[in-house]
């Protein structure tokens, strides 16, 4: 199973999502139809590199994007994903996904979009792990 597939199962885990997890885009949603959701995306990744050649580890960047239509809601679920994220630490994550040898993400950026007139919240994060 790859990365991404992986990813998506994971995130779906987080009831308050509803399973509302879409990656890159969503379908378009309104301050009361739709939300909260999660959107996700990462890169293909850059394998390491040795003497003898290019190996199966990678890192790999990617981006959460928590909407919703309350405040406090974007917090909660912003700090239920931050966990999630840092659970995937140390394990395989998915049904049969790879093995996330360590996990980093960044201080995490809240908005307010007022012409959609919802909160969102941006998580960048980068795992590295090996291909199988």
């Amino acid at each position: 199973m790859d990365f991404e597939v992986a990813l998506e199962q994971e995130l779906k885990t987080i009831a308050a999502l509803g399973n509302r997890v879409y990656p890159l885009m969503s379908p378009e949603a309104v301050k009361k139809n739709g939300v909260p959701y999660l959107i996700y995306g990462s890169s293909e990744g850059v394998r390491d590199k040795s003497l003898d050649g290019y190996l199966d580890s990678k890192e790999v960047r990617g981006e959460l994007n928590v909407i919703t239509a309350r405040y406090k809601d974007l917090k909660t679920i912003t700090k239920q994903a931050i966990t999630l994220l840092i659970g995937m630490e140390q394990r395989a994550i998915g049904a049969d996904g790879p093995y996330i040898a360590e996990l980093k993400y960044q201080d995490p950026v809240e908005m307010y979009e007022q012409q959609a007139d919802l909160y969102r919240c941006v998580i960048e994060f980068t795992v590295y792990f090996e291909e199988g």
